[in-house]
């Protein structure tokens, strides 16, 4: 296996989340202070604000990921490849478009397929329930797709477990970024 793997890293995204709040607040407070007008907000480029903004949540997903498990010495484990945006937000949310080596895929294999929060949080996820039939039910099935494990093994770390600690850090220094952007 020596095939980067393309994978997704789900976040909050930007439809109705709290990132959305914060740009909202970011135009709003620009809006009262006299630096944009109304006419001016409909010119913004979301499409461009959302890749910038995804740029600083994935660098920041990476380095809160590697301070936690401390797993590799820089943080380019990881490549940022894009952000996908859904046509509609009913059923999905954005998702970082990320690219690994099958090296970097294995050692992350290697650290979370016996970690018993991840796996378990893998197995009642993954599950099929009403409305959802599971293609890749339980950790045995997941780590078959090296995309399928990345996917999990992401959502687990900023949904999950460290959602609050992903929120905080990537919502630090992120009015910058709105303002270069508006």
């Amino acid at each position: 296996m020596n095939k980067d793997i393309k994978f997704y890293i789900p976040f909050e995204g930007f439809y109705c989340s709290v990132y959305d709040s914060i740009i909202d607040g970011v135009i709003e407070n620009e809006i009262s202070e006299g630096y944009l007008t109304e006419e001016e907000t409909e010119k913004i480029d979301y499409t461009n604000l959302h890749l910038e903004l995804s740029k600083h949540i994935f660098d920041c997903i990476l380095e809160l990921f590697n301070d936690e498990f401390y797993l590799f010495t820089d943080n380019d484990y990881i490549t940022f490849e894009g952000l996908y945006s859904p046509k509609y937000y009913n059923y999905s949310t954005d998702k970082i478009k990320a690219i690994v080596s099958s090296e970097i895929y294995l050692t992350l294999l290697n650290k979370f397929e016996n970690n018993n929060s991840f796996t378990s949080y893998v197995n009642e996820v993954s599950k099929s329930r009403d409305g959802f039939a599971s293609f890749y039910e339980g950790i045995n099935q997941v780590k078959k797709e090296p995309s399928i494990f990345l996917e999990y093994l992401f959502q687990w770390f900023t949904l999950s477990e460290y959602r609050n600690e992903v929120l905080e850090f990537t919502t630090n220094d992120i009015h910058e970024i709105i303002y270069n952007n508006i």
